[in-house]
């Protein structure tokens, strides 16, 4: 068994773990102490295989089997598809009332830690202000507030709900959705007005993870799964999007038609439509000579929810704009759907 779990291992890395083979082969002569020292000397991945494999010598298999799950799942959660070096997401499923921490790894997501949280009193989907609903979508984090009163706990991170999305198309309404603390261990489940609430020493880990305006927040009813080859696909069809979205735009003063074909006809603005907007870029544009863009930071996030015109992934990025009579910077977000094939933009903000 113990060989077969070895050959396994090993057969998925992309390189082959030179330092873990040499491990592997002395494992049976060196002393538990020795062992732990040269595991701390092997990458995260390879550690992760020796867990596996000292779980298996202990006799320990159904937890090996948990976490051998975990390194190679067959089926991935399918809500993170693109982060920022050293930043992860937050997806809660409201449902199960859990949070997770989600970072990615070689391009695939991975739970990273879980925490027990508190959702809105009445089930389902926010709809208006005060029907004590958490609502579903994609949000960030804005700040971080403190002196606050009691019943927040160690404090709060307002989200930025309602976005152009909930308050132009889903025409939902109120606000003040937050992450926040709570000095009552015994809360019960399902019991906040629409905040997502968390015990305060939870919340303190949090604050080690979340960064503002950076960190997604996705609220979901139950999580999305894909297999791993129909991830990468959507991962890098979408990449290919928002790159040929920002070269378009590079191109406008040329040719403006290629930038706005990929704009949903339903598309949404703090000014208006999708005409509304046409007329906006070409008046713009018809002032410009260059454009250079620079994007970083950039997130990709699907939306549990599957609506009217199919499921939003939200993109995010840091955007540099430069131009030869006007330069901006700031962060972007971009609401994207799919029409028949295509990938359209029904949404866009500044955040």
């Amino acid at each position: 068994m113990i060989l077969f779990v070895l050959v396994f291992l090993l057969s998925f890395s992309s390189v082959r773990g030179e330092g873990l083979d040499e491990l592997v082969n002395k494992i049976e002569i060196l002393s538990p102490d020795e062992i732990l020292r040269e595991m701390d000397k092997l990458p995260q991945e390879e550690r992760i295989k020796l867990q596996v494999l000292l779980l298996f010598y202990a006799g320990k298999d159904e937890k090996a089997k948990e976490l051998l799950k975990k390194l190679y799942p067959k089926e991935i959660v399918s809500n993170v598809l693109l982060l920022p070096e050293s930043t992860k997401a937050i997806v809660v499923d409201k449902t199960e009332e859990i949070l997770y921490v989600v970072g990615i790894n070689k391009g695939v997501p991975y739970v990273e830690k879980k925490f027990p949280c508190i959702t809105g009193k009445r089930p389902g989907d926010k709809l208006e202000e005060g029907d004590l609903r958490t609502p579903e979508g994609i949000y960030f984090p804005l700040y971080w507030r403190t002196n606050l009163p009691k019943m927040y706990g160690i404090g709060a991170y307002p989200l930025n709900y309602p976005n152009i999305l909930d308050r132009k198309i889903l025409k939902r309404n109120g606000h003040g959705i937050w992450i926040h603390g709570t000095d009552n261990p015994n809360r019960p489940s399902h019991s906040t007005n629409g905040c997502i609430v968390l015990r305060n020493e939870y919340l303190e880990e949090l604050r080690k993870i979340i960064k503002p305006r950076l960190t997604p927040v996705i609220v979901v009813s139950e999580l999305s799964y894909s297999t791993r080859e129909s991830y990468v696909d959507e991962q890098k069809s979408l990449l290919d999007f928002v790159l040929r979205w920002k070269k378009a735009w590079e191109d406008t003063p040329e040719d403006i038609e290629e930038y706005l074909s990929l704009y949903s006809k339903h598309f949404v603005w703090k000014n208006g439509g999708y005409r509304e907007w046409v007329k906006h870029k070409k008046r713009v544009t018809s002032q410009k000579k260059w454009i250079k863009i620079n994007i970083s930071n950039v997130s990709i996030s699907k939306d549990g929810r599957l609506l009217e015109f199919g499921n939003i992934y939200v993109v995010s990025l840091d955007l540099d704009y430069r131009s030869n009579n006007f330069n901006s910077r700031g962060k972007k977000l971009l609401y994207v759907i799919k029409e028949g094939r295509q990938w359209k933009i029904l949404g866009e903000e500044s955040l």
